[in-house]
């Protein structure tokens, strides 16, 4: 049963702008079976309650409890259950003599970068700790979130609503129906209720990543994310915040909404070595394309040829030279020892295939530098995310791009050859894709965005960098056991083509 066990009303405290009748309706609207009312030292008497519940024709389907938020010397704490207003503040062992059959809650104990000790948090006078709130950042409602795995106290959360844009946001899932205040109570005391989310963990080979999503979807089905991302190992997290620091300075220069953005980061956290990142509402594009009709791919498709023409635009130069000099030198040599390392068969054809990209990638160094920006580095249908903010608006459609982890400075067209050689590999079992959605057309729609871009030399590059991308997926299919595949095969003589024709 999901219960909104902290609100306010407009109607008894001052603080907040929401009415009573408002913030039932939105409630009732996002899913909530239950609520309680916490105004600030005011309980509302069982004849206000039933005057409401009749004036605004609310039944049975939804009940309305009564309590209070109370000033103590441990801070706010929700006392559900006294009979009577409390109109001043009390200490803590003083509210639970007055008050020992009311379930007391810490409310937002993480405000303003505050972290309780784990005394404060297993505090026996107190029934439950609010670890979810409007009144935290994200950072610091995950802050609880990370504490409460540790401490495993009785946790809940509570919207602390004052606004229409906080209402129901945080409610407590309740294992149980509860059918009056006496049951509520006694449920929170015995442990019975949680925090209302989801969290899901996923490891890489270089870092951790957990996404929680928060609340209900409520009636435009949106809820708020975080993505939090954490190095394997202390050697990686230089890496890994570089990405985010990219990432960083793309979304504040015209990525931050609109139709065309990255995710935000919330939070750079070097004592923690940590990255917490907006989280993303929408699917991938490779996940997309099989599914939608082809005249929405297609949008989609120019969509993602767009966003990748929007970025070079921008000429950003946020990575030195020798930064790509340095990655690709390492990447070359990778690729590579993949190959000797497992005695592969095609070892002497990829060889010669490197050593062409490595001397052509010289010359670019030496020739082509000023025309190098900052290009994403790993462009792909699996890191492009297409998304509604609104799931009933279609003018609230969005294009996300994520993962900045390859990104350095070099040739625009790195990009679109590296996507072009991504895309048919990810989609070589589903030729009906490839059908439809063509790399004459990507590069048709990228140059109609960026038209500045050389057409000739551009398009020339375009098939050398689908090389250089080959050799990464072929890295890639020898590390999962597939070296000898004909994937791997198609790879090698579609890369010698382009090759023997450059």
């Amino acid at each position: 049963m999901l219960i909104e066990l902290h609100s306010h009303t407009s109607q008894h405290s001052q603080c907040s702008h929401i009415k009573p009748s408002t913030l039932v309706k939105k409630s009732i609207e996002k899913g909530i079976q239950a609520l309680v009312i916490t105004e600030h030292h005011y309980l509302w008497t069982d004849e206000e309650i039933s005057d409401f519940l009749k004036k605004n024709e609310i039944y049975d389907n939804f009940l309305l409890f009564s309590a209070q938020e109370v000033n103590t010397n441990v801070g706010h704490v929700l006392v559900i259950g006294a009979k009577e207003t409390i109109k001043e503040e009390l200490s803590l062992i003083k509210l639970k003599e007055s008050y020992p059959d009311a379930a007391l809650i810490l409310a937002h104990p993480f405000r303003n970068g505050r972290k309780p000790s784990k005394d404060d948090l297993l505090n026996p006078l107190l029934d439950a700790i609010e670890i979810f709130s409007s009144n935290h950042t994200l950072l610091e409602n995950y802050l609880g979130l990370k504490l409460w795995h540790e401490y495993k106290f009785n946790a809940v959360s509570g919207s602390d609503t004052h606004h229409e844009d906080t209402c129901a946001i945080f409610p407590t899932l309740f294992d149980h129906p509860v059918r009056n205040l006496e049951e509520l109570i006694f449920e929170i005391k015995n442990k019975r209720c949680r925090p209302f989310f989801k969290e899901i963990q996923k490891f890489g080979s270089t870092m951790a990543v957990e996404e929680i999503t928060f609340g209900t979807k409520g009636t435009d089905d949106s809820r708020s994310r975080i993505i939090i991302k954490k190095p394997k190992n202390s050697d990686k997290w230089d890496s890994l915040k570089n990405s985010a620091n990219i990432n960083k300075e793309i979304y504040l220069n015209n990525f931050s909404n609109g139709k065309y953005r990255v995710p935000k980061i919330i939070e750079i956290n070097e004592q923690e070595e940590m990255i917490l990142e907006e989280g993303q509402r929408g699917k991938t594009l490779f996940d997309l394309l099989p599914i939608v009709s082809p005249s929405t791919g297609a949008l989609y498709f120019k969509m993602t040829a767009k966003w990748i023409a929007k970025l070079h635009k921008a000429n950003h130069k946020i990575s030195s030279l020798d930064n790509t000099r340095n990655k690709e030198n390492k990447r070359l040599k990778s690729y590579l020892k993949s190959f000797t390392s497992t005695n592969n068969p095609f070892t002497e054809k990829a060889s010669k295939v490197i050593d062409f990209i490595d001397q052509n990638e010289t010359l670019f160094f030496d020739s082509r530098s000023n025309h190098f920006v900052q290009v994403h580095g790993d462009y792909h249908p699996k890191n492009i995310i297409i998304g509604q903010d609104y799931s009933h608006d279609i003018e609230t459609l969005f294009l996300s791009v994520i993962d900045f982890g390859s990104s350095f400075s070099f040739l625009p067209s790195y990009d679109v050859g590296y996507f072009i050689s991504q895309f048919i590999n990810q989609f070589i079992n589903l030729p009906r894709i490839l059908v439809q959605y063509t790399a004459s057309d990507f590069i048709k729609y990228y140059m109609e965005e960026f038209e500045e871009v050389n057409s000739v030399n551009f398009v020339k590059e375009i098939y050398f960098f689908r090389i250089r991308a080959n050799m990464s997926i072929a890295s890639f299919l020898i590390k999962v056991g597939k070296g000898e595949s004909d994937n791997l095969k198609w790879l090698i003589n579609q890369s010698e083509m382009i090759m023997n024709n450059f």
